[in-house]
């Protein structure tokens, strides 16, 4: 845990930002989901709520991962030699 700290501490600040609101995206839509597979019984369509749900669940990690894809390549082209 030290060793992932202290390399998120050398990134460049748009690059943390681009960690964070990955993030925070793929928090969404994990929160989305569930909340969607909560309530799909109680809905009027019930296959649209579960649809909606597996769309969430597989969305998440994509978020995360582009997100961390355009730290790494934000702090690649900002950083100075």
């Amino acid at each position: 845990m030290r060793f992932l700290r202290k390399e998120l501490a050398k990134l460049q600040p748009v690059s943390r930002l681009a960690i964070e609101l990955g993030a925070a995206t793929m928090l969404a839509f994990y929160i989305v989901g569930f909340v969607s597979r909560l309530s799909a019984p109680v809905t009027a369509n019930y296959i649209n709520a579960i649809t909606l749900y597996r769309g969430c669940m597989e969305a998440a990690p994509a978020s995360f991962a582009a997100g961390v894809c355009a730290a790494l390549l934000g702090d690649l082209m900002l950083r100075k030699k």
